[in-house]
């Protein structure tokens, strides 16, 4: 694959930034603040419509595309790593999301560690699915879709419907997915050090055990789940766990959609439209949707 100039010009800039400082020496509303004025580099896009509700507690957010099939729903979890992220650092990606699948995108802000560790945001994100089953959406035309931990998220919310015996929804879409957080001993990312990684696996797990399939989905029985969509770049920390739950999930029936790109960055998909890979990127997500609920009707 021939990178764009593009991108070539972005991971550029990536190099030339400084080595973030060691974790323990930054409070953390200073780590969260960080990553939301970076984030501010990439609004989005004008014509998607944001509608702010809430939960019960739980804030939330729709997202509309243009032209959104309103029976289309996307049940989205924000990434990077149980720690900090938003709603707001997110919509550009979620807009996005919505023109890419036609779909309504219900976003939520589940909780966060360290105040809130396992298992708020598996909690958070069940209680999200509920409410919008309570509503009633048909779980026929939902879709759970997440980045890095919120596509962590995504697969232990599967596992925890299992155990709860809750039906499934028609699919799941997993964007560079965190979801083992046995082993943290990566080499470093051109965006963030594994050092942030183990630092946020610490903080969310607190005294958890890591290798609980609910915590690291990993570790679980794939049986029954929905049809995936797993995207990774090679270049990522997270990709060797990919390809392994790509491997167990395929010999457990599960439809697996494999999209593995060769040189992008962790989570290269919330920088559209910097350079063209990452809308790409996201397009491809779209047309699994497309071809999913193709096959639905």
């Amino acid at each position: 694959m021939r990178l764009s100039k593009e991108y070539e010009s972005f991971f550029r800039e990536l190099q030339a930034k400084k080595t973030m400082n060691p974790i323990d020496d930054l409070p953390i509303e200073e780590i969260r603040l960080a990553f939301e004025t970076e984030m501010k580099e990439y609004p989005p896009a004008e014509e998607v419509r944001f509608e702010p509700f809430s939960i019960g507690e739980l804030p939330a957010l729709w997202a509309f595309a243009p032209d959104v099939n309103r029976r289309r729903i996307l049940l989205f979890f924000f990434g990077d790593s149980f720690t900090r992220g938003s709603l707001e650092s997110h919509k550009n990606l979620i807009g996005r999301l919505s023109a890419a699948t036609s779909a309504a995108v219900c976003a939520v802000q589940y909780r966060l560690a360290p105040e809130h560790p396992f298992p708020a945001a598996l909690d958070d994100a069940l209680t999200a699915y509920r409410w919008l089953l309570h509503h009633p959406y048909a779980r026929s035309r939902i879709v759970f879709s997440g980045i890095a931990a919120g596509a962590g998220l995504v697969l232990s919310l599967f596992l925890k419907l299992k155990l709860e015996k809750i039906a499934m929804p028609a699919g799941g879409i997993c964007l560079c997915p965190w979801f083992n957080l046995i082993q943290n001993k990566s080499s470093l990312s051109p965006l963030l050090p594994a050092q942030f990684y183990r630092w946020s696996s610490e903080k969310y797990l607190k005294d958890q055990d890591p290798s609980s399939p609910l915590i690291s989905p990993l570790a679980g029985d794939f049986q029954d789940l929905p049809p995936l969509f797993l995207q990774t770049s090679q270049s990522s920390f997270s990709h060797p766990d990919t390809i392994a739950f790509a491997e167990k999930a395929e010999k457990k029936g599960v439809k697996v959609t494999l999209d593995v790109w060769p040189e992008m960055v962790h989570l290269w998909q919330m920088f559209a439209p910097r350079f063209p890979e990452s809308q790409e990127a996201i397009e491809r997500a779209g047309g699994f949707v497309d071809q999913l609920f193709k096959e639905k009707t």
